[in-house]
């Protein structure tokens, strides 16, 4: 009577439970075991560096908000000047002068065509922070 209780108590894994078992799903269940231990070990997250100093290791962020505007006017420098600078692409827009650096050629066409020959329908909306454009989109007005 006793071992029927201790039975109920604790069920013990039947033999034929144990038997229907393959060696291949006991392996892969152990293999699943250890991959999920061995991924938590390859977590990716920061580590020490070595040989750089303290104040390169933090990365400040300087919230610098970005506003927009309609340009007004253009300058476009077919060849940058100084000699040893980047040519750029400048819009007036809220009273002063922002630059894109290395303008594409599609960018370049779509803002002369919006000052030049469609200026009654097309205006150039400017993306900047400080003097530096972010980004730019030429629409109908």
């Amino acid at each position: 009577m006793a071992d029927i209780q201790s039975e109920i108590d604790k069920p013990a894994e039947s033999s034929a439970e144990s038997l229907s078992r393959s060696p291949s799903e006991s392996s892969a269940e152990s293999s699943a075991e250890s991959s999920a231990e061995s991924s938590a070990e390859h977590v990716t997250g920061p580590k020490k560096l070595v040989g750089f100093p303290e104040d390169q290791k933090t990365v400040e962020s300087h919230a610098v908000a970005t506003k927009t505007g309609i340009a007004t006017r253009y300058w476009l420098e077919l060849m940058s000047y100084p000699a040893d600078s980047t040519r750029s692409l400048w819009l007036f827009v809220n009273d002063d002068w922002r630059h894109l650096d290395n303008p594409d050629f599609g960018t370049q066409v779509s803002v002369q065509n919006a000052f030049c020959k469609c200026s009654e329908h097309l205006e150039v909306l400017v993306w900047y922070s400080e003097d530096t454009i972010e980004g730019l989109i030429v629409k109908t007005k």
